[in-house]
């Protein structure tokens, strides 16, 4: 990124902070000693939130049978703990586009987010990597976007013109408007919310998953995610441009041996749907 631009980055003086809850949540999570108290208390201080973890616990993706779960602390116990840290970051980190330029289109912007996450989930299964941190990672890998928007609205327009006009990825659309990407950006705010490395690098490189260091097999499995979350109709701005995933170099990364993607990848967008339930009990809509 242009040292100008970090320098207009940091000289905001209202830069979103990560959601509090999520935070104290992850924290929790990571010491040795909590418990289920400790995070049912945390929840329970958002009334709101604490209502939305029980749909959560209580959909169709986590709860089949249809039992219903009528506690919070059953709704923890139920979720887990791996599903629970990227379930109130999910919850919460939808307040982050409140007061954003009314030509943002939140709502595209969060189906792709979420349906991204919901994809990374199932691939990160499929793979054996973490699916929580997968899901987060899915849901932050464009952050930059919002961040760039929130701040520079005009300057975006102009992103999402050429980027229609000229048939542009978003990152060669605001390279040259903006002298720099969302991937970037992204990485920034990223690392001023303190968040693990992990997140910065998938987010960073998402498009250029060869480039990641330490988390290349997570960055690659972002990039086919958000590629897949396209292709699902759910975009903030039209940039697949219909890559064949056996040529993608983040499927090369994450496959050893062949693969059908098609039996690996249709099952995952047949119940995408799901990741649009999540994003309407986020919004307070279900």
């Amino acid at each position: 990124m242009e040292e100008h631009t970090i320098k207009k980055l940091k000289e905001i003086k209202d830069l979103p902070s990560f959601p509090s809850i999520a935070l104290e949540v992850m924290e929790t999570v990571s010491r040795d000693d909590f418990t289920i108290k400790d995070l049912k208390q945390i929840i329970e201080k958002d009334p709101a939130l604490a209502t939305k973890v029980l749909k959560v616990a209580n959909s169709f993706a986590f709860n089949p049978l249809g039992k219903e779960i009528t506690s919070l602390e059953r709704a923890i116990v139920h979720l887990g703990v791996n599903h629970l840290v990227p379930i109130v970051v999910g919850l919460t980190v939808i307040e982050l586009s409140k007061g954003v330029d009314p030509r943002f289109n939140e709502d595209l912007f969060w189906k792709h987010s979420y349906t991204c996450a919901h994809v990374a989930k199932r691939l990160a299964s499929h793979f054996r990597l973490p699916e929580g941190e997968a899901f987060t990672a899915g849901l932050l890998h464009d952050i930059g976007k919002l961040i760039l928007y929130l701040y520079f609205p005009d300057s975006y327009e102009e992103v999402l013109e050429l980027s229609e006009r000229e048939n542009l990825m978003s990152v060669e659309a605001e390279q040259k408007i903006l002298k720099t990407d969302h991937t970037e950006v992204g990485e920034f705010i990223l690392k001023q919310w303190k968040l693990p490395t992990l997140f910065q690098e998938a987010t960073r490189y998402h498009h250029d998953p060869e480039k990641a260091e330490k988390w290349k097999e997570l960055t690659a499995l972002i990039r086919l995610s958000d590629i897949l979350a396209r292709a699902t109709g759910f975009y903030y701005n039209r940039d697949f441009k219909g890559i064949k995933l056996e040529d993608d170099p983040g499927w090369k990364i994450l496959t050893k041996d062949k693969v059908d993607p098609e039996n690996l990848i249709v099952p995952i967008l047949d119940d995408a749907e799901q990741a649009i339930i999540f994003a309407e009990i986020a919004w307070g809509r279900l």
